[in-house]
């Protein structure tokens, strides 16, 4: 099977769990800001030194864009669900942990069937364990095969790299949209 075959199912496979759009995108299209780790060193979610999938457990911007350069390629994954009530917020967070599952999903098909060498990077911090571990001074990720950091975590401007390949982030009272990166 040639490369545009299997990106081909690979697509096939995501869009068959339901997610709102794939979208093609190249690591070269990918912005890194240096703003979004800042963001992360001030500690506005809380999770700064509190959770293994966030800085400063990550590495650095650099090592991110060194690994980049080993993909040639990658998916922008989509979803959206309805908010009925904009204060409940497992409702809003728990479509982040079906994008996280989607994505464990979609690694592991890849890695069965198509990709060996591939990453995927969650929307919003990982939320495996409520707190994170690293937040009770463990040492290491109880669930290192199951975590992953978020596209923020790893520098990602996710604002502003999905509007250079045509998708519009809106931030809407009714709606929540959770956007996750397969590297391929």
């Amino acid at each position: 099977m040639n490369y545009n075959d299997k990106l081909s199912k690979i697509k096939g496979f995501i869009y068959s769990k339901g997610v709102h759009l794939v979208k093609d995108i190249y690591p070269t299209e990918i912005i890194i800001d240096e703003k979004v780790r800042k963001y992360c060193k001030q500690n506005k979610c809380g999770e700064y030194g509190n959770n293994f999938m966030c800085p400063p457990f990550v590495g650095s911007i650099e090592d991110f864009r060194e690994e980049l350069k080993k993909y040639k390629h990658g998916l922008i994954v989509m979803i959206k669900d309805r908010i009925v009530n904009g204060n409940d917020e497992n409702r809003y967070y728990n479509s982040a942990k079906k994008l996280h599952n989607i994505l464990l999903e979609v690694e592991n098909e890849c890695k069965k069937n198509y990709f060996n060498n591939v990453k995927v990077l969650i929307g919003g911090n990982c939320r495996i364990c409520n707190p994170c571990v690293a937040a009770l001074g463990e040492e290491k990720c109880k669930y290192p095969k199951k975590a992953r950091p978020s596209l923020e975590a790893m520098g990602i401007d996710v604002v502003n790299t999905c509007k250079q390949i045509g998708i519009v982030v809106e931030f809407k009272t009714d709606e929540v949209m959770w956007i996750g990166l397969v590297l391929l």
